[in-house]
C-alpha cells in the first residue's frame, strides 16, 4: 500500500488484511481462553510501566520475529486487557513503537506522529469515558540519535509540547548469534548518537535502553558518561536465551547456566555503580528470551510462568532494590506467551516488594 497505489487497491489490501487479522485473532483467542485465570490481589494498584499500541494488520497475519501475533492493539484493546482483566491498573506508559510515524515532514521530526496519536489515545483515557483508567499517562517516543546526533533537539522541543511525553527509548540489541536487532554491536557508545543522547539531559528527559544481556556493560559506560540522565533498562537486561533454548540462536543451546551467572554479574556492576539506572520487570516473554511458551498448545499458568522468570526477577529487585524497578507488561508482545503476567509476578514477589514495584 505504497503511495502511489489506488483508492482501491488501497480499499482491497486493507479490506484483505482486516479480514486475515479477523480470522487470526479469533484463533489467537480461542488459545488464550484455554488457561484462564483470575488476580491474586485484585486491589493491588499496578502502574504498566511499558506497553505499545499499533496496527500492524498490513502484516496479513506474518508474525515477525515471533512478535507480532496481536498485529491490532488499540484502545479497546487496552481496556479490555487493563480494565476487563481484574487487575486494579491505574496507569500506563506507552512504549515507542514506530506506530504512525508522521509521512510528509522533515525525516528527523517523523517520530513525532506517533506522540501525537499516543496523545489522543490518553486525552480519550483522560475523560474519564472509561472510568478512573488511565491509560497511555505517559508516552516514550523515538528518535534516531545515531542517524541525526544533535539536529534532533527540534524533535524533543516540539514532543515536550504534549503533555504526556516523558521520553525516548532507541532499541540497541544487538548479538551475532541472532538476527533480531539493530544490526551491528556498539550503537550506544557511537559518537553521533551520544551528541544527540547528550540533549536528554538539557530537555529533563529518560531513556529506555534495550539491549541483550552480554551488551550490559555497554549501559555502565552510557550511565556513568550521562550520570544526570536517567537510563531505563527494559526486559530485565535482555537475557537473550536464557530462560532455554531459542530457535533463533542455536549456538547457545544449553548455555542457560553460564548466560544466567554473567547476567548476574553484569546487573550487580551496574545496579551498584550506575544509580541513574532503573530497571523494567517483564518483557521475558518475547520468544528470544527462550521461555518457548507460544509454541505450548495451550498458554502457561502463571505459576508456570512464574517458576522459570523467578531468579531473575527476584535478582534484580535484590540487586537494584523494590525502589530502583518497574513492572512492565510489554503487551501486546507478551500477551502471546502469558496471559496473565500481572499475575505471574504476583506470584513471584513478596507483598512489600510488589506494593513498589507494581507502582514504579
Amino acid at each position: 500500500m505504497g503511495s502511489g497505489a489506488s483508492v482501491e487497491e488501497t480499499k482491497t489490501n486493507l479490506q484483505q488484511a482486516k479480514e486475515i487479522w479477523e480470522k487470526g485473532n479469533a484463533t489467537f483467542q480461542a488459545w488464550l481462553d484455554q488457561t484462564p485465570e483470575t488476580a491474586l490481589e485484585p486491589e493491588l494498584e499496578i502502574i504498566d510501566a511499558h506497553h505499545h499500541l499499533w496496527d500492524m494488520r498490513t502484516l496479513k497475519g506474518f508474525n515477525l520475529f515471533g512478535l507480532f501475533k496481536q498485529q491490532y492493539y488499540m484502545t479497546d484493546e487496552l481496556i479490555n486487557d487493563c480494565v476487563g482483566g481484574g487487575h486494579n491498573i491505574t496507569k500506563t506508559v506507552f512504549m515507542e513503537a514506530h506506530a504512525f510515524p508522521s509521512k510528509d515532514v522533515d525525516p528527523v521530526m517523523a517520530p513525532l506522529g506517533e506522540v501525537q496519536f499516543v496523545q489522543g489515545i490518553g486525552a480519550q483515557f483522560a475523560s474519564g469515558s472509561y472510568g478512573p483508567f488511565r491509560g497511555a499517562a505517559g508516552i516514550i517516543g523515538s528518535a534516531d540519535l545515531a542517524k541525526f546526533g544533535a539536529e534532533v533537539e527540534p524533535l524533543f522541543v516540539a514532543c515536550k509540547a504534549i503533555a504526556n511525553y516523558r521520553g525516548i527509548r532507541v532499541p540497541g540489541q544487538y548479538d551475532p548469534n541472532t538476527d533480531f536487532g539493530v544490526g551491528k554491536a556498539g550503537l550506544y557508545g557511537e559518537a553521533k548518537f551520544r551528541e544527540g543522547f547528550a540533549l536528554l539531559e538539557k530537555h529533563g528527559l529518560t531513556f529506555d535502553a534495550f539491549v541483550y544481556s552480554p551488551q550490559l556493560p555497554d549501559i555502565v559506560d552510557l550511565a556513568k558518561a550521562f550520570p544526570n540522565i536517567t537510563i531505563i533498562l527494559n526486559h530485565v537486561g535482555g537475557p537473550l536465551a536464557g530462560l532455554g533454548n531459542y530457535a533463533g540462536a542455536k549456538t547457545l543451546d544449553g548455555k542457560q547456566e553460564k548466560i544466567l551467572t554473567k547476567w548476574k554479574e553484569d546487573m550487580t556492576k551496574l545496579a551498584k555503580e550506575c544509580p541513574n539506572v532503573n530497571v523494567k520487570l517483564g518483557g521475558l516473554g518475547m520468544p528470544h528470551f527462550g521461555g518457548g511458551w507460544d509454541l505450548k498448545d495451550k498458554p502457561p499458568t502463571s505459576e508456570e510462568v512464574a517458576k522459570v522468570i523467578k531468579e531473575y526477577i527476584l535478582f534484580t529487585i535484590e540487586a537494584f532494590g523494590a525502589s530502583r524497578c518497574m513492572f512492565e507488561s510489554n503487551f501486546p508482545v507478551d500477551k502471546g506467551r502469558q496471559h496473565e503476567l500481572h499475575r505471574s509476578l504476583e506470584c513471584v514477589q513478596a507483598p512489600h516488594e510488589r506494593c513498589r514495584t507494581f507502582r514504579c
